[in-house]
Formats: structure tokens, C-alpha cells, sequence
């Protein structure tokens, strides 16, 4: 089990909090004694542990919101892309979607395959199938348009 900062302080603060239950439970007259002498020290121990568990549940909510919003601007620029695509293009990448295949021949001479392939749409594999040359379509692409299929439309 691996150990670090985050999951030490959590223990120790469960710890810190068993502590108080069973010293309030009168449980053991020696730890009961032992809290009530040291109360302030405990609590300041006890807060500053927690406000590091608090100060770390920000910080995950604020990179995640951060992953969020990134995602959605990726999306809106990819939506920009995907509305400016001539119809030619469209139906090429719908070919990828029909077939339900990640790679795919496409005659490389083709205008319409040359500006997918430099607006990173489809990437050339290396592979060659008589006169074509097999393309892949690009991971968040194919998420993109799953979710919108209407976007080629």
C-alpha cells in the first residue's frame, strides 16, 4: 500500500478523532485524563489536520472544474472545425462513423483527404494499400462526433 502526505493526514486525523469519542466515552480514565489536560494542543493538532484534508478537496474540485472547462473549450473548437468542413469532407469522416473503424484507405491524392489530414483529423498510419494509403481519424474526434452524430450533417 502506497503512502502519501494526503492519505497519512487522513489517518491521522481519524486517529485524532477516536481519540476524542473514546476520551468523551470515558473508555480509559488514563486517556481521558491525558485529553482533558492537553485539549488545546489536540485541537490545534486536530484543525490544522483537517484544514490540510480541507485544502486538498479544493484543490481537487478546482482541477477538475480546470479539466472541465478545458474540455469544453476543446469542444467548441472542435465544433468550429467540424461546421466549417466542406460537404465532401463530411462524408468521408461519416465513413469512419458508418463502419464503425478506426482506420481506413483513402485515395491520398484527394483534396478533401489532403485537408483532413492537415487539420489533424486523420492521421497517415504508414501503411499503404495498393494506391491508397490507410488513414487513422483522430481519438476525440470520434468521441466528439458519437456523442453529436448530427455534426456532419
Amino acid at each position: 500500500m502506497k503512502y502519501n502526505f494526503q492519505k497519512a493526514n487522513a489517518i491521522f486525523f481519524i486517529f485524532l478523532c477516536l481519540i476524542y469519542l473514546s476520551a468523551f466515552l470515558n473508555i480509559d480514565q488514563t486517556l481521558s485524563t491525558f485529553v482533558s489536560k492537553f485539549s488545546t494542543l489536540l485541537i490545534l493538532v486536530t484543525l490544522l489536520s483537517l484544514a490540510f484534508i480541507i485544502y486538498d478537496a479544493i484543490i481537487k474540485i478546482k482541477l477538475k472544474k480546470k479539466q472541465t472547462f478545458d474540455f469544453s473549450e476543446e469542444n467548441k473548437s472542435l465544433t468550429l472545425k467540424v461546421k466549417s468542413l466542406s460537404h465532401e469532407e463530411k462524408t468521408i469522416l461519416s465513413l469512419y462513423l458508418n463502419d464503425k473503424i478506426q482506420e481506413k484507405a483513402l485515395h491520398p491524392n484527394d483534396h478533401a483527404v489532403a485537408w483532413l489530414e492537415s487539420i489533424k483529423f486523420i492521421v497517415h498510419t504508414g501503411k499503404i494499400d495498393g494506391h491508397k494509403k490507410i488513414f487513422r481519424i483522430d481519438p476525440t474526434l470520434v468521441k466528439y462526433l458519437q456523442k453529436n452524430p448530427n455534426a456532419l450533417y
